[in-house]
């Protein structure tokens, strides 16, 4: 089954995108601090179905010596996003690189809120690569490529706990808090470690779930984890993607032992992103091959999906806009970007 879908162009490589709770679009993206000509910025988009486009309503463009917004979460009810932007080189290298930003979403503009550092790398090829809301917007946790990960109160910004090294040799592809706000989930290629937010073991590592437990015969890697709402609420999803043998897998879990209940297989290319709708009623993912699907998250049937079959040179940045009313939510309307590396 095919979804109706619509591109547009927005003229740079976007690396991270949402939906404010009133369909609002918020994307970032840009030419990286080295490459001119082409901006770093924050916009936020209205969405016109009936034209097929979209308005530009806000912008925030960076310094030309900063990067570009390398990851975003949009506030599940205000309108608040909260980006990954490294700071120059000189303040990376004198540590003072507040790279983890919160912005309000006015109507004309973008307001820088705070700022803070989450990075203890000096590395300027190190970068925050995820950052994610829980459920009500009280807390947002953070990864980053030189593997720490850290949890803090919304919007003051103060720690839960101080940051956590879970990997000396890793990336942290990925982060989720459970509903009840009492664990993390952080995904690194060879394992998923589980941390407690409450009680005297805040901030130590309690579990940590093997890629091989999924894929018994090769190798495999991690690359996504969320945890359901609504519909699948005692549930939790991993991506994983088989190196040996290529394939891409679901796998749902217990979402309060995280014991294993199912493996499915979904394709033979790797998966590249990954999202749940805000009702837990929709998986989405996008592969390798440029393809999308839609999948039901209780019976894992495929709801739609697609083929990006053209690639066009004049274009550094497109959007493909999903919209698929399976119920009359508005969360079922997904968005996946696709960017073109120039």
């Amino acid at each position: 089954m095919s979804c109706p879908t619509f591109k547009v162009s927005v003229g740079i490589p976007v690396f991270g995108l949402g939906f404010t709770s009133n369909n609002q679009l918020i994307l970032g993206g840009g030419g990286g601090a080295s490459r001119s000509g082409v901006k770093n910025k924050l916009a936020s988009y209205k969405i016109d179905i009936r034209r097929k486009d979209l308005e530009e309503d806000a912008t925030f463009d960076f310094a030309a010596t900063e990067d570009a917004p390398m990851c975003l979460d949009v506030h599940p009810n205000g309108p608040y996003v909260v980006a990954g932007v490294n700071g120059s080189e000189q303040d990376i290298k004198d540590g003072k690189n507040n790279n983890c930003r919160t912005f309000k979403i006015l109507e004309d503009k973008l307001e820088l809120e705070k700022a803070v550092n989450t990075l203890e790398s000096k590395k300027a090829e190190d970068y925050q690569r995820v950052v994610r809301f829980n459920e009500s917007g009280s807390l947002v946790a953070t990864g980053t490529t030189d593997g720490r990960v850290q949890v803090f109160k919304y919007p003051d910004f103060e720690s839960v706990s101080p940051a956590i090294t879970v990997s000396q040799d890793d990336e942290v592809l990925d982060v989720d808090i459970n509903l009840e706000n009492e664990k993390l989930t952080c995904v690194l290629r060879d394992g998923l470690k589980l941390i407690n937010l409450r009680g005297k073991n805040v901030g130590q590592v309690v579990q940590t779930i093997s890629s091989a437990t999924v894929i018994k015969k090769g190798t495999a890697h991690f690359r996504a984890f969320r945890y359901g709402r609504g519909f699948t609420k005692d549930f939790g999803f991993a991506v994983v993607n088989g190196v040996t043998k290529p394939a891409a897998y679901i796998v749902k879990y217990d979402a309060y032992s995280l014991d294993q209940v199912k493996v499915v297989k979904v394709g033979n290319k790797p998966i590249t992103a990954f999202a749940i709708s805000q009702d837990g009623a929709i998986l989405a993912f996008a592969s390798a091959d440029l393809s999308i699907t839609l999948l039901d998250a209780l019976s894992f049937k495929v709801c739609c999906s697609f083929v990006l079959n053209d690639h066009d040179p004049n274009t550094i940045g497109r959007l493909l806009l999903v919209s698929k009313r399976l119920t009359d939510s508005p969360s079922h309307a997904l968005l996946s970007a696709l960017t073109d590396a120039y």
